[in-house]
Parts: C-alpha cells; structure tokens; sequence
C-alpha cells in the first residue's frame, strides 16, 4: 500500500497496535494459557496544569504566557508468568490553551514491550511499541514537556520479531529471527518507514572445551515513503572463538557485506577480532573492533554494579538509522535495570524489565527524565547514516536518596547519496555532533513524598555543507507525594533557555498533576 510522503495510514498504525497487543488477547481468550499468568490490569486518569511565560518557546519579543490543561485518561497492563511478559501503558492526552497561544489538541501516547513463549522453549515472539512527541529538528527550540513549543513532532515505532531457537550439543544454539519494523513521524523531517529483517544465528562457543565458533547471517530492507528506492544491506560473519581463561573469551572474525547506499552497489570484507570479559557476576566488558565498508568500526561496553552503585560505558560506531538509533540510546531504564536493589528484587530479567518499566510509567518525574534523555539523542531522519556514539552512565541508590548522572556524544553522517537522501538535520557532506548530559538527584522526605531536582543541557552543531547550532540547559524542581492510597500529586518548577533557529529563548513555568488509579 503505497502513502503520502508526509502522510499517516490509519489503518497500518491500528494493524501496529493489534500486533502489540495480540498476545494478551490469546492470554485472555485461553483458559489454560490464562492459569499459568498474573495479569494487572490499571485504568488511570492524569491532570495535568502548566503555567508558562513563553508557551511557544519563542524569543523575549515574541514571548506569550499561557495556561495549560492536559487531561489524560489511560491504561496500564502487566503482564507476568511462564508464557508472556510484558508491560503496556497508553493515554490518550487532551490538551487545552487557555489564553489561545496554540490550538487545541488530542495525541496518543503508548510504551510497550512483551515476549510471548508459543512454543515451549522454542518459539517466541518480542514485541515493542512506542508512539511519544518528540522534536522535530534539533536546531529549533526544544521543549520541556508535550505541551510546549512548536518544534514537536508524533513519532510512531513498532516492531515485532518471531524468532526460532534451540539447542545442539552440550553448549551450541542456532537462532532464526525476522523482524518487521515500522517508523514513522508526523512531520517532513521523517516519512513512514517499513524495515524487513531476516537473521540466522549458530554458534557453539565450547566445541572442543576450549575452542569454539560462531556464524551469523543478516538480511535487511527498508523502504521509505518518501523515496521510491530500497535499502538493502546484508552481512555474513564467521568467528573463531577461544576460551583463553575461565573468564576471558576471545573472538578472531571475517565475514563479507553488501549494501546500496551509494549509487552502484558496494561489496566488501570484513575482519575484526573482539574479547569477552566476566571477571566477576557483578562486571562485564566487551569489545569488538572490525574493517567495514565504511572504515573501523567499534561496539565497546562495560557495565559494574554494587550494593549501592551501577556503572555503565559504551561506544560504537556502525551504520544505523532512526529507528535503531532510538532503541541503542542509553537511557535511565538501562540505569534501573542495573540498580542493586531493583536486581536482588527481581532477579530475573523478563520480571525485572516489567518492574523497571511500571516504575517510569507510574512516575511522572521518572517518565520526564526519560523522554528528556531519550529526546535528546535521537535525531529524525529517513537516511541511513554512520553513527558513532559515546555514553557514560551512573546511578546512586541509597536507603532516601538516589542520584544519576548520564553523558553521551554522538557523531552523525549520512550514508546515502545526495540523490537518495531525504532532507533533515543530517545533511549529505555534513557532520551532526551532538553532546549533551542529565542529573537528576531524589530524596525520600518522608515514606509518602520525595523531593525531586534534574539538571540537563545538549548542545547540537551541523559542520560542513551547511553550518547550523544550537543549545539548551534546563533545571527542574519538584515535589511529590502519595495524596491517597490510588492517588498521587507532583508540583514542580522548571526554567528552560536556549539557542535555536527562533534565536534566543528563556522560559519559566510551574506545572503539577494529580494522577487517579481505578
């Protein structure tokens, strides 16, 4: 079915939606499935009041206040057990401008994750979704909440992968995976994007004990709406592996690639090595450095927890589009999936994700750390470009306080030829650098309020063809507190200032909610 350049099909965002959601219907329609399975099932509503001195986030001449009213009713499913886990929270947000600085809307907002286990041990099925406001440019004013602003955009992704697995030896395992994924924005910046994903893992780390191997395969597609052509990459690895201590693995790889990002097809090798450290439960470092078609490439990680702390570092470098791009961020779910105390809680990692994310949705100060971190390093595009990517990140958990700090600079070029590539923040000939980091410290005052404070600033730059900048710094303050046992309250203070393409903007807001559990 062909679409608008800049358009929406209703009908495949609700074919989305079906598919996320599909798994926990064949839970309720199954008696038998249904017993194996703890399902919650949590009607909300959320108001939301927000006074702003620049509800446009404009210069000082052009600044107008306003009062804002979002009303949001919504949903949130948990689901637990031996066949599926998952969660899913989607609201549907009502926005009113009471001094008429913006016309009034309504947006949907959605985030969620499951597996489901169709066969046993075998068969299973990953499902993400997400559908959340974003910026549409990163050289224009950047907004603090979805109500502010006009550089703001609705940024739909779904994927969902089936995938095939089992066992073969003492130590060997084969994987086949196809995902389908689908991108899209409301804006010109980014088009409905469909990706096909084919992949076919085997391996056998231990085969002589000691020495071992692997073979992976990937096919991919993409189509854009906005251009008539088709991306095509494909890669074939095979790696030699060696256990050269209990806790080292080292890996020699070679493997071939092709793709159509330019012109004529490209077709080259691939040569790398990489190691694998567990020096403790509680420590893990990997690296792998490789020869690519587009130079070296890199994929470095290092995580370390403790009784208190959680550590994570990571650099890459390899092609990558939106969509993945947005997946691969460091964000501060990544920081509360390593937290001590979340992890002797929920020891298992299916559990431990649904926990981690109940947590988010059910915090607005945590959700608004979350979509400023996420936002902050994602760029829409429909090119696919290199990226090579630097994140650091730390997060304190203590019996009142907590603290994180997380830091992050990327590096973006497009990989597609001028001919092919679509117009947005990365320009063909261009680098996008973008640095940016985010504090944010809580305090328990009390076992039914905290006391919340984050700190964040980004700064972007287009360098080559065309020069473009911008900055941001923003510092917010709160309050919040359990009102009743199904209700809660937050009431907090923001100033946001910045650089942009609307030149210089300052705003100062007030802003609180009270959220109903049913």
């Amino acid at each position: 079915m062909r679409v608008r350049a800049f358009g929406r099909s209703r009908q495949s965002d609700a074919w989305c939606l079906a598919a996320l959601c599909a798994p926990l219907g064949l839970l309720v329609a199954s008696p038998a499935l249904a017993q194996q399975q703890t399902v919650r099932l949590a009607p909300f509503v959320r108001l939301t009041e927000t006074i702003t001195d620049n509800a446009g986030l404009r210069n000082d001449r052009e600044a107008k206040s306003d009062w804002i009213t979002q009303l949001s009713p919504g949903v949130s499913l948990e689901a637990r057990g031996a066949r599926l886990n998952g969660s899913l929270s989607m609201s549907l947000n009502a926005n009113h401008y009471g001094n008429g600085t913006s016309s009034d809307s309504t947006f949907l907002t959605l985030n969620g994750t499951g597996k489901l286990m169709a066969w046993e041990n075998r068969l299973y099925v990953d499902l993400t979704g997400s559908v959340s406001r974003m910026a549409s440019s990163v050289f224009d004013s950047r907004p603090a909440d979805s109500v502010t602003g006009t550089n703001q955009t609705q940024v739909s992704v779904f994927n969902i992968s089936p995938y095939f697995t089992t066992r073969f030896g003492s130590t060997g395992s084969v994987r086949l995976r196809y995902m389908m994924g689908i991108s899209d924005s409301g804006s010109a910046a980014m088009s409905r994007n469909n990706t096909h994903t084919w992949s076919f893992d085997a391996s056998d780390p231990r085969m002589t004990g000691f020495l071992g191997w692997g073979f992976s395969f990937m096919d991919r597609s993409s189509d854009s709406s906005a251009t008539s052509r088709q991306l095509k990459q494909q890669t074939t690895r095979l790696t030699g592996m060696a256990q050269a201590m209990p806790d080292l693995m080292l890996r020699l790889i070679v493997g071939a690639e092709s793709n159509n990002y330019r012109v004529s097809n490209q077709n080259s090798s691939i040569y790398g090595f990489g190691a694998d450290w567990t020096p403790t439960p509680r420590t893990r470092v990997s690296g792998t450095i490789e020869d690519r078609f587009f130079g070296t490439g890199y994929t470095l990680a290092a995580d370390h927890r403790s009784s208190q702390m959680a550590y994570r570092i990571s650099y890459g470098k390899d092609a990558s589009s939106t969509s993945s791009s947005m997946l691969s961020a460091m964000t501060l779910y990544d920081l509360l999936m390593l937290r001590a105390d979340i992890v002797a809680a929920y020891p298992d990692v299916a559990a431990r994700e649904v926990a981690v994310r109940q947590l988010i949705a059910s915090n607005q100060s945590l959700t608004a750390q979350q979509n400023q971190i996420l936002g902050a390093q994602s760029v829409l595009t429909d090119t696919t470009f290199l990226d090579e990517r630097l994140q650091v990140g730390a997060t304190y958990s203590g019996p009142r306080n907590s603290l994180s700090l997380m830091a992050f600079m990327s590096d973006r070029e497009s990989l597609v030829d001028r001919d092919y590539a679509v117009g947005s923040d990365i320009r063909v000939g261009s680098t996008l650098r973008t640095t940016g980091m985010i504090a944010s410290l809580g305090h328990q005052l009390t076992p039914l309020t905290s006391l919340n404070a984050s700190f964040s600033t980004s700064r972007s730059r287009n360098e080559g063809s065309v020069n473009q900048s911008s900055q941001s710094k923003m510092l917010m303050a709160g309050l919040s507190t359990k009102l009743a046992p199904k209700a809660t309250g937050m009431l907090s203070a923001r100033r946001n200032q910045g650089t942009g393409s609307v030149g210089d903007y300052t705003e100062n807001a007030v802003f609180g909610n009270v959220v109903l559990q049913f």
